[in-house]
This record gives C-alpha cells, sequence and structure tokens, in this order.
C-alpha cells in the first residue's frame, strides 16, 4: 500500500504592486482597439509583451505576430502593423513608409523618453554608455536611434572596467528601464569612479514600474 504524505500547507504571498505596467497595458490596449476599429488582421512586429497568454489571446482576435515587415503579404498592405513596446530602431518606421504601410507605434513613453535621452546625450558630443542586455528588444530599438558606433552596450560591470573610450571627457550613459536597480547601480558606480565625468541621462532611466515592483518583492 502506498503511503502518503501530509504537506504543510503553502502560503502564498502577493506582492502589491504587481502585474502589467501603464506601458505595456497601453500597448495592448492598442491592438485591441486596433482591431475592433480596422478589423482582422492587425500585423503585431515581434511580440507586443513578453507574455504567452496575452499573445495567445491577441492571436484568437485576429492579431498576427510577424518579425519583420517583409512578411506581410502583399493582399495585407493596407492592414495596420502595430510596433511592441519595446520600441523600435529609426530604420523600422522608415522601413514600413517605403513599403508604404500603415502602422501604429505602442512604443512604451518611458522607453521613447531613454531615445531622447541618448539622442541628446549624442547631440552634446558625447559617446553615448548604454547599460542593458544583449539582444533584448528595448536596447536594439534605444541603440537603433544612434548611428552605428555611436553607442556602446555594457551589460556586466566587467564591461565597464574594460571600456577604453576614445574620449573619456564626453561620456553620457542611459539603461534599459527594465533593469535591476541594485545591478545597475554596481555598474554605475564602476563607470562614474573610471569616468568621473561621465554624464547622467536628465531623468531615471529605469521604469517606475520595474523599481517599484522589485521593492514589493524585497518587502
Amino acid at each position: 500500500m502506498l503511503q502518503t504524505t501530509t504537506k504543510p500547507p503553502l502560503t502564498i504571498r502577493l506582492c502589491q504592486p504587481r502585474g502589467f505596467c501603464a506601458g505595456v497595458d497601453r500597448a495592448i490596449q492598442i491592438v485591441v482597439l486596433a482591431l475592433k476599429k480596422y478589423g482582422a488582421p492587425v500585423y503585431v512586429r515581434h511580440e507586443i509583451v513578453h507574455n504567452r497568454y496575452v499573445v495567445e489571446g491577441l492571436q484568437s482576435l485576429g492579431a498576427v505576430f510577424i518579425e519583420e515587415l517583409s512578411e506581410i503579404p502583399a493582399e495585407h498592405r493596407q492592414s495596420p502593423v502595430v510596433f511592441s513596446a519595446h520600441g523600435v530602431p529609426k530604420s523600422v518606421p522608415a522601413d514600413a513608409k517605403a513599403r508604404n504601410l500603415f502602422y501604429l507605434d505602442a512604443t512604451c513613453p518611458l522607453v521613447s523618453k531613454v531615445h531622447k535621452q541618448a539622442m541628446r546625450h549624442q547631440r552634446l558630443g558625447r559617446h553615448v554608455l548604454l547599460i542593458g542586455h544583449a539582444g533584448h528588444p528595448e536596447v536594439i530599438g534605444t541603440m537603433g536611434q544612434l548611428p552605428d558606433g555611436a553607442v556602446t552596450l555594457i551589460e556586466t560591470e566587467a564591461d565597464a572596467a574594460k571600456l577604453s573610450p576614445t574620449d573619456p571627457q564626453a561620456l553620457g550613459f542611459v539603461t534599459q528601464t527594465t533593469l535591476s536597480v541594485e545591478d545597475t547601480a554596481g555598474i554605475i558606480r564602476a563607470l562614474q569612479d573610471r569616468f568621473p565625468a561621465l554624464q547622467a541621462p536628465a531623468a531615471e532611466s529605469i521604469c517606475y514600474a520595474t523599481t517599484n515592483r522589485q521593492e514589493a518583492v524585497k518587502d
């Protein structure tokens, strides 16, 4: 006879705040409203958010997720295409215009703010250091706001230690909006120790929702 073991009750604690941030909610609503206004299909370049349940729910309504604009069939060129909340390089809307596509930009406003901060650094003659994760859609989008070579990606304190800029007096940094606050602070300190003239962005790059959710987990 099999013996059963009684397990102690499991307590699940829910953090507050939790769930999607305002930027993600906004992006989802843009797709939903586009489907209501224009009908299916509505194309979405990359997953609108990193959430399989949301993506499958939107697919059931008629959203079609693609990786590149070239995947849109010729007969659907008049259908809307939505850019994800993570933002896109400048080359993407330019490509959409060249293809005569109707696009809706669902980039999170806080990500757009980082784009503007990076462009401001460059406009003031600074080389831009982007603290973030290689290959992340937001990082690709931010780096794509500036010419090749204008941005250096910093992922770790080790990257900061080996950085060898052309002009150490002309550096500015921005960060991906969804990073660990503590890890990012360590990288920034490492950069500032090596490059005292390093210029910070005009406003905090890490999203408020990222920060308060991390604090909620600690509490």
